[in-house]
């Protein structure tokens, strides 16, 4: 087992949907991720749609043709830092879209890329986004690592496939603007519990500088234990949340009537009775 340093990178967001927002946002955003990379940090994650976020929604497929720019300067600092980086990005291919995460090795070099299963209708719709086809898990020197994107968390089944799978990290990126944080925390710390995994969300939050209200995005980039234990938060301001882990972490605990202490993952794939509800 090894201990390693995690960070939830969290970026502002303006009120107001403009070009000007949306360049503002990217570059507080690198000045948060680089600060957290100086932490000694093995994975650094970003929020979902990194690329376009904070300028009009009309504008997004055309800001899309900037991806490879941020993807070249992501892969940049995480060789200069020796750090893997998940960066989230509306990517164009083809006559289509992919709402979009890779993973960004130590060396600079892309892992590979996770494409969000679940889009949105209004991805659908507004933004040409499709469909991801592959449940993918990487392989890294701290583990394995999923990558389910925002709306994704609303599916069990797709939770169920990455639980079978035994990932040790489920990276977050995400918008979710429609819950309350309340209920948003529930899912995270659900999921974790589900996957016995770490789970580290990534979202977008208020500037310093200007007062945060109930309506507005609540932020809550959060790292959570496998055990749903809520371990960092960055709370609704810009920032980052981070948290130094043992990974992997092996939950145990007493199977109900007194049974001595084991495995929750293995107990719980023994007693799994999937005659009874696959669907």
């Amino acid at each position: 087992m090894q201990r390693i340093t995690i960070a939830s990178i969290q970026p502002p967001c303006l009120d107001e949907a403009a070009p000007t927002s949306h360049a503002h946002m990217v570059e507080k955003g690198f000045t948060l991720l680089e600060e957290a990379l100086t932490k000694d940090t093995a994975f650094c994650c970003l929020p979902e749609y990194f690329n376009v976020f904070g300028a009009d929604s009309a504008a997004y497929c055309t800001l899309a043709q900037n991806h490879a720019a941020l993807l070249d300067r992501t892969r940049s600092l995480a060789a200069q830092h020796a750090s893997h980086i998940i960066l989230p990005m509306l990517v164009p291919e083809g006559d289509t879209f992919y709402n979009r995460a890779y993973l960004i090795d130590p060396q600079g070099n892309i892992t590979g890329h996770y494409d969000k299963i679940h889009p949105t209708l209004g991805e659908r719709e507004q933004f040409n986004v499709s469909a991801g086809a592959d449940v993918t898990v990487f392989d890294t020197e701290h583990g394995r690592v999923a990558i389910p994107i925002c709306y994704d968390i609303y599916f069990p089944e797709l939770f169920s496939a990455f639980t079978h799978l035994k990932p040790d990290l489920l990276f977050f990126p995400s918008l979710q603007r429609s819950d309350h944080e309340t209920a948003s925390e529930a899912m995270l710390r659900t999921r974790a519990m589900d996957a016995k995994a770490y789970l580290i969300r990534s979202s977008y939050g208020r500037p310093a500088e200007l007062p945060w209200k109930a309506g507005q995005m609540f932020g809550q980039s959060a790292i959570v234990h496998p055990d749903g234990t809520l371990l960092a938060n960055a709370g609704h301001y810009e920032g980052f949340a981070l948290a130094h882990v043992q990974v992997p972490f092996l939950w145990q605990r007493q199977r109900c009537g007194g049974y001595p202490a084991e495995p929750v993952r293995e107990f719980l794939d023994e007693d799994r009775r999937p005659e009874a509800y696959d669907i």
